[in-house]
């Protein structure tokens, strides 16, 4: 009996002095716009003042503090003094917290350059060294846009908010993060012994230092584990843990901490983020569309803009395109993706971004005319059961007995075929219809337009109108779908029992079921690869399916999809975020509807028509060879140009973006290539300097005035400052 006791003491002692190690990120996350009573800036300064050894990390949306500071400056600079002391860490001071993966790096870079800006007028001392969010709000080229605006560190965690995801388990306690650019920031990973929860579908097992998080850190060498739940701002809870914990800063953590050991890298891809919304649900859906045109549209005006004010025929409008970017970065706010029905009736998540987005989309039709659609004939004939669409790239075959779907499509330039019959088709399973439906089950009426052909038909007894547009020289050929839904109806798989937030397998995760148009093609044995912001990721999916939360696949199609068999190969754009399929045995397919069960057991319904635009692009060789980048660059930005101001050689370098600030033309390149490159921008008048600048503004080379050469590496982004004087 002693001799138990003895070990038992032990055994306590080891697994206290262990526990002693542990250590925990505290904090909150929220805002004016997600969850901030006005309460809440004095309690977190009360408590911090009864708990000394309290640190906190925030993700507050910047726009809270003019709230906070009119509610009770008392309180609010009470709270500065903690933040001035050292004892807080704004963790992520982006805009609106956005996830990140599902919008433009260019929205991206404004989100941190727009949110630390605006903190710093309420924080001036504030120092933004580590990245960290409570939601799965990361993407693959994070490294390269933290580093430049000056982080040191970032997590990769998120143990306690995981409904939308989490990153793939890793490594040990630190890990170099490497981007697609070579671009590496200090990380804490989610442990390679960080396992999901048993009792949710949203937590990890280090939300709360669990026994288990920390005894599996011990046997992975892990000497100084650390536990993270940053805290919903409104919650009472002061101290999450109370003095079960030994509370940190990401600084402090980094620096004091784990400052000594050591560190591998890990080349994270964007499939190592294993993040999942309601994709293809309507709501979703148009929130996708409504940020993508926004974006678009903004880019676009601010190119057309910097060259009038090269030119002199305007005066750069900074205030209106504060306002413009301002609405569209709420708009990207992670809830306005996962809970968009949250809200009072008129005022949602979803009811804000359309707001939001139309206010943008209004300030920058005021600063330049709408640009006009080019168009030209094509050869449109009758055939046996169909029609045939032909121009100078491509002979297409449709049979307007069985849906429209495109029964040939020649690519006259490469002389290949790429479709098989049911190129283009619909299908999906209406489980409150009978299941599984095609758009091939009814014939189309069809109406000859200048460039295309108009074709109406039904799926599962609904109304949808296609149109096919093809245009001299474009190899892109361009469909628009318009489903004219009369009522709700279930499509995709349904519930098998009443919805539970533990309940592992979701519905809306199983793509196989949606509504999808799919496009079988003569290539086999493809490799299948994707862009990201900043980013292309070469897939290592056998396939794009799962219907488990523990089993997350990242099927998510941002801009583009491409297959190819190294000979040839056929790329795929959207019009917004949405995930695809494809396996094996399974074409590649865009997700067009989903309507059920969705995450918190919303119903994800259908009110109106459903409309997506989408297009095709058969090329040779692979995705790079084939000049997608390029090609959906032009896609979604018809009118882009730059070559008033200077000619750009060194493709593929794109340029990003074209700004003004304090007098100096600031131009963003980026290289959409797996090579490096060097670009060289060559004016048309001459300059009277020229710098190389980070994100943040600092200087890191002086260019030669004449001739003003960059290199970028792979996937890099380069920010060049010009004196025009």
């Amino acid at each position: 009996m002693k001799s138990t006791l003895s070990l038992l003491l032990a055994w306590f002692i080891c697994g206290t002095a262990f526990a002693q190690q542990a250590w925990y990120i505290d904090g909150y996350h929220g805002g004016i716009w997600g969850h901030y009573p006005d309460w809440n800036t004095r309690f977190m300064a009360d408590q911090l003042a009864q708990h000394p050894d309290w640190n906190i990390n925030i993700e507050i949306e910047p726009e809270t503090w003019a709230r906070a500071i009119q509610v009770d400056s008392s309180a609010f600079n009470d709270f500065r003094k903690f933040f001035d002391a050292g004892r807080i860490e704004y963790v992520n001071p982006s805009y609106a917290q956005a996830y990140l993966y599902n919008v433009s790096g260019e929205s991206i870079i404004r989100q941190f350059q727009y949110g630390m800006q605006q903190l710093k007028t309420y924080f001036p001392k504030a120092e933004f060294t580590t990245y960290s969010s409570e939601e799965p709000c990361f993407t693959s080229a994070l490294p390269q846009i933290l580093t430049s605006f000056g982080f040191r560190y970032a997590s990769l965690k998120n143990p306690n908010t995981c409904f939308g995801g989490y990153t793939r388990a890793h490594g040990g306690e630190k890990v170099y993060w490497t981007g697609p650019d070579g671009s590496a920031i200090l990380t804490s990973p989610r442990y390679a012994g960080e396992a999901l929860s048993n009792e949710s579908t949203w937590q990890t097992i280090a939300w709360n230092n669990s026994p288990a998080y920390l005894e599996s850190a011990k046997e992975n060498g892990i000497l100084h584990p650390v536990g993270m739940t940053l805290q919903d701002a409104g919650w009472k809870n002061g101290p999450f843990m109370g003095t079960k914990a030994r509370y940190t800063t990401w600084r402090n953590y980094f620096e004091q901490v784990v400052n000594n050991d050591s560190a591998t890298r890990w080349q994270v891809s964007q499939e190592d983020l294993l993040v999942n919304l309601v994709w293809g649900s309507q709501v979703t859906q148009r929130i996708a569309q409504q940020v993508r045109a926004a974006e678009n549209k903004i880019l676009q005006t601010e190119r057309l803009v910097a060259m009038a004010v090269w030119n002199g025929s305007m005066q750069w409008p900074q205030a209106a395109f504060d306002a413009a970017w301002r609405t569209l970065l709420l708009a990207e706010h992670h809830d306005c993706w996962i809970v968009p029905y949250n809200g009072n009736p008129g005022d949602t998540w979803a009811d804000k971004v359309r707001k939001w987005t139309a206010q943008t989309n209004h300030i920058c039709d005021s600063l330049i005319a709408p640009g006009s659609d080019k168009q030209d004939k094509a050869s449109i004939t009758r055939i046996k059961n169909g029609y045939q669409l032909e121009n100078d790239m491509y002979r297409i075959t449709i049979d307007t007995v069985h849906g429209g779907v495109i029964t040939g499509l020649f690519a006259k330039k490469l002389n290949k075929s790429f479709a098989m019959n049911g190129f283009n088709e619909l299908r999906g399973n209406f489980y409150d219809k009978g299941g599984r439906h095609s758009s091939m089950e009814s014939k189309v009426r069809t109406t000859r337009l200048a460039n295309g052909l108009e074709m109406q038909g039904l799926i599962a007894g609904t109304p949808f109108t296609q149109t096919i547009r093809i245009a001299k020289g474009d190899p892109k050929i361009d469909f628009e779908l318009r489903i004219d839904w009369k009522e709700n109806t279930g499509i995709g798989q349904p519930m098998k029992s009443a919805y539970k937030w533990e309940m592992r397998e979701k519905p809306f995760y199983n793509d196989s079921s949606n509504l999808l148009v799919v496009f079988p093609s003569t290539l086999k044995h493809v490799h299948v690869s994707k862009d990201a912001p900043f980013d292309v990721t070469e897939s290592q999916l056998d396939n794009t399916f799962f219907n488990s939360w523990d089993s997350i696949k990242n099927n998510v199609i941002l801009n583009w999809v491409d297959i190819t068999d190294g000979q040839y190969g056929m790329a795929l754009f959207s019009d917004h975020t949405t995930s695809y399929t494809h396996g094996s045995s399974f074409p590649l397919g865009l997700n067009i509807q989903y309507s059920g069960m969705g995450l918190w057991g919303r119903n994800y319904t259908i009110d109106g028509p459903t409309t997506v635009n989408y297009a095709i692009v058969p090329h040779k060789g692979n995705w790079e060879a084939g000049n997608i980048p390029a090609e959906n660059n032009l896609w979604n930005d018809p009118l882009a140009d730059y070559n008033s101001i200077f000619q750009l050689a060194g493709a593929p370098v794109q340029v990003s973006s074209m700004t003004w600030k304090d007098g100096h033309l600031i131009v963003r390149l980026y290289n959409p290539s797996t090579k490096p490159t060097r670009a060289r921008l060559v004016f048309k008048k001459a300059i009277a300097g020229a710098e190389l600048i980070e994100l943040n503004g600092n200087t890191k080379a002086i260019m030669n005035n004449k001739d003003v050469v960059v290199d970028l590496p792979r996937f890099a982004i380069r920010t060049l400052s010009i004196n025009p004087q």
